[in-house]
């Protein structure tokens, strides 16, 4: 049983084996206590999956001893997190009054106290409900005594992606399960309160007064049967309420005195599963009492990933079945006696006249009697015999049953000899009963699953293998993809891989959901050769071709152009320049005296860069318009 825990903004962070848990809700507490490895920060969540256990990390306790710390993450369960929320009237309202479908009720609340983000409501019954909610009540009690009036009860269950909630009918656990497994010590209450007096609003003869009476039969009105020694009254004050409101409260209040029983409810877990809001029913055979008890609270506690589940319940009804001897008894709301053929009821005492027909009716049953008791003496004396035959029987018969232990527990024995020790391996579990061992292979692939026009982009939650032939309409698919193959699978933190191949082209295409967004289809390298056509891999031979270039073998040298060679010109700034214009400007390598001999004194020089001083004589730059540099020879 793995732990999920998520951070403050709801994505799972990671999934543990071992950890411990203390859990209640129902009536009075709907918080936890937990302890794992993981560290958690207010407002993270947990949950364990298929369960309704699970909440929100409101509080960090440390605890230090012998110089090591502790951490235990205290906060609200999905119950807790409904009962923090208030349901108050629309303004103007007296009361929040409200009327659809339990689906259309249950997610009008849950968006109305802002936990639409959180909580999903999956319920998809048609049974209608109008309901008008307690002032001021929570949303978890406010939803169960709605629920509760139609005979459901409301069910949270954590999933993968996220908390949802529906509202299954109210179990009946007294039908599924052996009443022995309900332990109770029951007090029933012989004289309940009968008459109740409700005081609202106003002051002295001014006050709003109300009665309500029970009768024998626990039937509520305002007519009053019960009178005298038998009846019990009590009072009922609402100071502030109105004539409607006091009626409406006094009736619950009377039937809440009438069930004064007191009782002390054990529920064995052992193989049921209940919740908040079922009931379980347990019967004394002796007396008779027959009791129902509603489960009020749920309690899980956790170590190491095993869970022990108990319950606490409170009375819903008892009953008395038995019968007592020799006439009528008075309840405690009173009893009617009637009189018979000649008897009299007067005063409260009874009278009877006896007259001959009565006599010989009475000598006729005796004479009955005295013979059906002289046959009675014959069939016990034949009884007798047939007893003392039963008894040699019977000793036989436990020979027999003795031989039979013998035999029955040597076979067991051998059996155990054959099984001593199951040893499962990975991905393997093994249970043994007896002599019979199960081996069963979780999280194995199941057969394929055919798909026409399944919406890839669905397929995130748990492990599959499906196919799709070349007509499909499946979305979300790699483009241009027509018949396929597809492996779904799915990590202990819910992120989920999809790869499907395509045997029309030969790839092989992965994608990824990280429960935010899938991203996209990615065409996965083949182990084949690479060619000027087709992707792949590097050959054999064009491996061994690189690993024999010498190292150096591509620093390769631009060689210098000269008049017998192609190579590269690089500017010297003299006999070769360029200018700022880019235009390059070579001119002969020869000696100074053959440049002087080329421009006498007096003459002219132009070009783009360089001074001609550097070849010797005198030389003045002149200024020009028409770009470059001119210079005239003085010497």
């Amino acid at each position: 049983m793995d732990l999920i825990v998520t951070d403050a903004a709801g994505i799972p962070t990671g999934s543990y084996a071992s950890w411990t848990l203390d859990l209640a809700y129902g009536s009075g507490e709907n918080d936890f206590d937990l302890r794992c490895p993981a560290r958690l920060q207010p407002g993270c969540r947990w949950w364990v999956d298929g369960t309704g256990w699970g909440g929100i990390v409101d509080d960090v306790k440390t605890s230090v001893t012998g110089g090591e710390g502790e951490l235990t993450y205290h906060g609200r369960d999905w119950h807790g997190l409904l009962a923090s929320k208030i349901l108050e009237p629309d303004k103007g309202k007296d009361y929040l009054t409200m009327s659809g479908t339990i689906g259309t009720l249950l997610r009008t609340i849950i968006s109305r106290i802002g936990l639409q983000d959180i909580i999903t409501v999956t319920e998809g019954t048609s049974k209608t409900a109008r309901w008008q909610f307690d002032r001021y009540c929570d949303a978890w009690s406010g939803l169960s005594k709605m629920l509760r009036a139609s005979g459901l009860r409301l069910r949270i269950t954590a999933a993968q992606n996220g908390v949802t909630v529906d509202a299954p009918p109210i179990t009946a656990a007294g039908d599924l399960i052996d009443s022995d497994l309900i332990d109770f010590d029951a007090t029933l209450a012989s004289h309940p309160i009968n008459h109740l007096i409700c005081l609202g609003k106003g002051e002295l003869k001014d006050r709003i007064v109300v009665h309500w009476y029970a009768d024998q039969k626990g039937a509520l009105s305002h007519t009053q049967t019960i009178k005298g020694a038998d009846e019990r009254t009590s009072i009922y004050e609402l100071s502030n309420a109105e004539a409607t409101e006091l009626e409406t409260k006094g009736k619950t209040k009377l039937q809440e005195l009438r069930d004064t029983g007191s009782i002390d409810v054990d529920v064995e877990s052992d193989g049921i599963d209940l919740d908040v809001g079922d009931t379980v029913t347990g019967r004394d055979n002796t007396t008779g009492l027959q009791v129902t008890a509603e489960i009020t609270k749920k309690i899980v506690k956790i170590s190491d990933g095993l869970p022990t589940i108990t319950y606490e319940a409170t009375t819903a009804s008892t009953e008395s079945t038995g019968e007592t001897g020799g006439g009528g008894s008075s309840s405690g709301d009173g009893h009617a006696y009637y009189a018979g053929s000649g008897l009299t009821l007067s005063n409260w005492t009874f009278s009877a006249d006896v007259t001959t027909s009565d006599l010989e009716t009475v000598r006729k049953t005796a004479t009955e009697a005295n013979k059906a008791a002289s046959d009675a003496a014959a069939e016990i004396a034949g009884a007798r015999d047939l007893a003392t035959q039963a008894d040699g029987k019977a000793d036989k018969a436990q020979t027999t049953a003795d031989a039979a232990n013998t035999l029955a527990a040597q076979a067991n024995d051998t059996a155990q000899e054959r099984v001593k020790t199951i040893a499962a391996g990975t991905g393997v579990t093994a249970t043994r009963a007896g002599s019979t061992v199960t081996l069963s292979a979780p999280n194995t692939l199941p057969a394929p699953t055919s798909l026409s026009s399944t919406d890839l982009n669905t397929l995130k939650t748990g492990w599959g293998a499906y196919w799709a032939g070349g007509g499909n309409t499946c979305a979300h698919k790699p483009s241009g993809v027509g018949h396929f193959g597809l492996i779904v699978q799915r990590t202990a933190i819910g992120w989920t891989t999809q790869i499907l191949t395509d045997p029309q082209t030969g790839k092989i295409w992965r994608r990824t959901w990280n429960f935010n967004r899938w991203d996209e289809w990615k065409a996965l390298a083949e182990d084949r050769d690479a060619t000027t056509t087709i992707h792949g891999l590097m050959s054999i031979a064009d491996k061994q071709k690189l690993d024999g270039i010498q190292d150096g073998a591509n620093a390769y040298t631009l060689p210098v152009a000269a008049t017998d060679a192609i190579g590269g010109v690089k500017p010297d700034g003299k006999t070769i320049t360029i200018g700022e214009d880019g235009t390059i400007t070579a001119q002969s390598s020869a000696t100074a005296a053959s440049f002087l001999a080329a421009h006498p004194i007096g003459s002219l020089y132009w070009c783009v860069a360089g001074d001609p001083n550097d070849q010797g004589g005198t030389w003045k730059e002149i200024p020009t318009i028409i770009g470059g540099h001119v210079w005239q020879r003085l010497a």
